[in-house]
């Protein structure tokens, strides 16, 4: 049994359970540790919330809670579905910063009262964001939130790229949805990543239950061995220099590229992989590659 959490996001949620007297339900935790984080954390949030089917919901949170259960620290209490403290040996509170401690506890004693229907009206009244894709957001708010209208407006030869590091898995999805993105086209060469999120199941699965399309092309994508050893700008030329004129000519490419063109004419899609700069991702080799095949231009977000 370890001694105490590994990050100190977890000794947070650890510490929020505490002091509203050591058990929430699943989605009152959710909602309130995302209230904790927008009233508390004015710049880089321990985590990060996406809309989702009831509203405010964190992955990572929801994956923290499982891993604090099977080290012994939390427990289920299957009967109401509560979400308890186990070990009476650990205690978050002491065990995070004392601007946190005092936060949390005025935090906890302003919204003591604040439960079940109660708290949900109030997290959807106040971040309607979150209420896109609620499947009961109908019982609490008479207009549903309409999703702003794209910075870039969509035509048939347009295209998006995204790279996901240095970002979280919520940072990337609420990217996607702010801009409309229906089609996310996966040309990772094996989509398996150590980064929280970003392995292809959890991420199709995620993508799907908001209306985004995940697909996966492989073809389009380079070996891992042949991204070794490269130190500099020069070897990421050559390397995208060998692709272009082999993986790209196959003709498994071809056709992959002309899927592009076709789901761009009626959807509006984002190329991703791991590179945050685009000059040092092959998606950027692609995205050429489309604009003198099709004509298309790429935006990357």
């Amino acid at each position: 049994m370890k001694a105490k959490p590994t990050f100190y996001r977890q000794r947070l949620l650890i510490a929020l359970l505490e002091v509203f007297n050591g058990k929430l339900s699943k989605l009152d935790l959710q909602k309130l540790l995302f209230l904790f984080m927008q009233k508390h954390f004015q710049e880089k949030q321990p985590y990060e919330f996406i809309p989702y089917h009831y509203g405010c919901y964190s992955f990572q949170a929801s994956n923290d809670i499982k891993t604090l259960i099977n080290y012994g620290f939390l427990k289920i209490d299957k009967t109401n579905d509560l979400v308890a403290i186990n070990r009476k040996d650990y205690h978050g509170i002491n065990n995070i910063k004392h601007q946190d401690t005092k936060s949390l506890e005025n935090f906890a004693h302003e919204h003591k009262n604040l439960s079940g229907d109660t708290l949900i009206e109030y997290v959807y009244k106040n971040y309607p964001y979150y209420t896109i894709y609620s499947k009961i957001a109908h019982k609490f708010i008479d207009e549903p939130y309409k999703k702003p209208a794209s910075l870039f407006p969509h035509s048939a030869q347009d295209f998006y790229t995204i790279g996901y590091e240095g970002i979280t898995f919520e940072k990337y999805i609420n990217k996607l949805i702010d801009n409309n993105i229906t089609v996310l086209c996966d040309v990772r060469k094996n989509a398996f990543s150590m980064k929280f999120g970003f392995s292809k199941n959890m991420l199709k699965h995620a993508l799907e239950n908001i209306g985004i399309e995940y697909i996966h092309l492989p073809e389009l994508g380079i070996e891992s061995e042949d991204r070794q050893e490269l130190n500099c700008i020069r070897d990421y030329k050559k390397l995208f220099k060998r692709y272009e004129n082999t993986t790209l000519c196959t003709n498994d490419a071809v056709v992959a590229l002309s899927l592009l063109k076709d789901l761009s004419s009626k959807n509006k899609i984002a190329l991703t992989c791991f590179e945050k700069d685009i000059k040092y991702c092959h998606r950027g080799i692609i995205a050429k590659k489309l604009n003198v095949l099709y004509d298309m231009e790429s935006t990357n977000l």
